[in-house]
């Protein structure tokens, strides 16, 4: 997923449910997602640190080029 280097994790967010529903539309698989859903149950993570503050600057958590976030299940 690409973002500008000056992202939020917001824009961050945005940028991988685009990403996801491009991927999902090319292989026909589920139309619809519930992003309430998904973001509710689940955090984005990146070195085990929890990206919750939406306002954030990916800097600021250390996240540079080619760099992998993932999900997380929140308890």
């Amino acid at each position: 997923v690409v973002v500008v280097q000056n992202a939020s994790v917001l824009e961050l967010k945005k940028a991988l449910r685009r990403h996801i529903q491009l991927r999902q539309a090319r292989q026909g698989g589920v139309q619809h997602l519930s992003w309430k859903y998904i973001w509710r149950t689940y955090h984005l993570t990146f070195a085990g640190e929890k990206l919750a503050d939406d306002r954030k600057k990916l800097k600021e958590y250390g996240i540079r080029n080619r760099d992998e976030v993932s999900f997380i299940k929140k308890l």
